[in-house]
């Protein structure tokens, strides 16, 4: 994964109020979605938007999940909307890693500072924005999320994994590290147990050898 050192995604502030339809119901809405057609997303709480406009020629039926920033235009139908597409971002979107499956602590996954921008759960997706160290801007950044399947079933525990691609013991200049931001999701609502719909979540991540903890979760 290439991070950039620029958020994933930007105010579309490009168009003018004035020429937007009078009509619109929600301008500016920032939304999880599923693509599922070549002008079509379905959000993570079902509802279904169309896309009327695109001003920006944004291509996106190749992708799958995203996050979307659109203004909504009209009500077609039952949970239905026309809508106006002003950006997207396309996340890292990858399974969590179990952590019966490794062999060792940190198994290739690495243990490299990672922080967290922000947090949330829907459509039963841990998503996040996480910021990383970004100490050569040529090295490919990997991010994974483990999630220890030999803890108690009573919550969900994971812990976010990142490996900065430079060599062990290689020399840092700390003065020069720049912070670089990328979108994640990852399903998690089948590592529920059987019979179980909802538990706690709780994420760990350690930045520049800080140890954090968010609790407070549900999915």
């Amino acid at each position: 994964m290439r991070i950039l050192t620029a958020t994933a995604i930007v105010a579309a502030a490009l168009l003018a109020a004035s020429c937007l339809k009078n009509d619109t119901i929600l301008y500016r809405e920032i939304t999880m979605a599923q693509v599922t057609g070549p002008t079509q997303f379905v959000t993570d709480i079902g509802l279904t938007y169309n896309v009327v406009e695109n001003p920006f020629a944004i291509e996106f039926a190749s992708l799958s999940r995203v996050i979307i920033h659109c203004n909504v235009l009209k009500q077609t139908g039952d949970r239905e909307f026309n809508v106006q597409l002003l950006q997207l971002a396309d996340p890292l979107n990858k399974d969590a890693v179990l952590t019966s499956t490794l062999t060792k602590p940190n198994d290739g996954l690495g243990n490299d500072p990672i922080g967290l921008s922000s947090v949330w759960i829907s459509g039963g997706y841990l998503n996040m924005c996480v910021g990383v160290l970004v100490i050569d801007e040529e090295k490919t950044h990997t991010v994974n999320l483990e999630f220890d399947d030999t803890a108690p079933a009573d919550t969900l525990r994971f812990t976010l994994r990142h490996d900065d691609g430079l060599a062990d013991g290689e020399e840092v200049v700390f003065d020069e590290k720049l912070i670089g931001y990328k979108y994640a999701t990852f399903p998690i609502k089948k590592l529920l147990p059987e019979g179980v719909t909802t538990l706690p979540v709780k994420l760990t991540w350690t930045w520049d050898k800080e140890y954090c903890v968010k609790d407070g979760l549900n999915i």
